[in-house]
């Protein structure tokens, strides 16, 4: 049975089930890219010689800078066609894959500094508005898995991969708010550079952001209904 965002049961019309049916392969190609991301960029930039770097986003100024950018516009194309016909009752699915939509396109715009210690004015400008973007972007993504895709149309009629899936989602936006909260802490704290904490974090917030995705989208099935 296909998915519709933030519910459980897909519509009854023969045009809305095909509806609900693209709604799910959006959201698979989503959880694809974000699971996919910090890895293709870590490997890719491995293979050229280049070193771990501190962050997800620091890979902007690396070899695989034009595959950082393209996957952020990608999902920003993803999260603005996610509400192409709204549905009944999930207006807030569509207003936040609105703004998530210009998050991730912020993100790609305003990168950080290339060197922080030595940044001019209009950088540290630039980056100020990068980790607003992404704070805002990750902080959407673990409403999304935690409220949005928890619902469920007919709560009595909750099936039991329905409950499983409710899980996964809870565990998925749970760590996405844990992880952001060390990365507050972590900015305090300063811990050791070779730790690379602040990418070890980010990358635990995009996989789970992609898995919950994923699990949304019906990917092989898992957790799908029968």
């Amino acid at each position: 049975m296909p998915f519709v965002p933030g519910g459980s049961e897909a519509p009854r019309s023969t045009s809305d089930s095909e509806f609900a049916t693209a709604y799910s392969y959006l959201q698979q190609v989503v959880g694809v890219i974000a699971v996919t991301l910090p890895f293709v960029l870590i490997i890719g930039n491995r293979l050229v010689g280049g070193e771990l770097e501190g962050s997800i986003s620091a890979y902007y100024y690396t070899h695989m800078g034009s595959y950082f950018v393209g996957s952020l516009f990608a999902l920003g194309v993803f999260f603005m066609s996610y509400h192409h016909r709204p549905l009944p009752n999930y207006a807030w699915d569509n207003r936040f894959a609105n703004i998530a939509s210009v998050m991730a396109v912020g993100v790609a715009l305003f990168p950080i500094a290339s060197n922080p210690a030595n940044a001019s004015s209009g950088s540290k400008t630039v980056a100020v508005l990068h980790l607003a973007c992404a704070t805002t972007l990750f902080a959407l993504l673990g409403i999304f898995a935690l409220v949005l895709f928890t619902k469920t149309n007919e709560p009595n009629l909750m099936t039991q991969r329905k409950r499983q899936r409710n899980l996964v989602y809870r565990v998925c936006g749970s760590t996405i708010f844990a992880a952001i909260a060390l990365v507050v802490v972590t900015e305090i704290a300063h811990p050791p550079r070779q730790w690379h904490a602040f990418l070890f974090l980010e990358t635990i917030m995009v996989v789970a952001f992609g898995v919950s995705w994923l699990i949304k989208g019906g990917f092989l099935n898992l957790l799908a209904d029968p």
